[in-house]
């Protein structure tokens, strides 16, 4: 069992290394050509996948925002979308809108990086 941490070593770890965001992407891009053009099934989706539970009106709001937020930038960025989508193994689906893929990966990023996720 992990202990708890509240040190930015863990942060770090779980919001760089190669394997997190590419377990993210994945996350995302299936969520993501489940349900393409409805933002709160795509998270209702990544978030019970993650935390085997619903979001929380609260949290849907947040991440939500966040989510606009990411999706604005990777669409004005599209270089920065596309290396974010390179990183890991796995090829990302070129099906998919890189924007979004990229955005709902950091928005599943987000929620791994949940001390609820981590102790699971």
């Amino acid at each position: 069992r992990r202990e708890r941490t509240n040190t930015p070593l863990q942060a770090l770890v779980t919001l760089n290394d190669p394997q997190f965001v590419e377990a993210a992407r994945v996350l995302a891009e299936r969520c993501l050509a489940q349900s393409v053009d409805q933002k709160s099934k795509v998270l209702s989706r990544m978030f019970e996948q993650i935390l085997a539970r619903r979001a929380s009106s609260s949290e849907t709001t947040i991440l939500l925002a966040d989510y606009q937020y990411y999706s604005e930038h990777y669409r004005a960025h599209p270089a920065d979308a596309q290396a974010l989508l390179q990183i890991g193994e796995t090829k990302a689906n070129p099906e998919l809108p890189p924007a979004q893929v990229a955005a709902w990966t950091i928005i599943a990023n987000q929620i791994f990086n949940l001390d609820e996720a981590l102790n699971k």
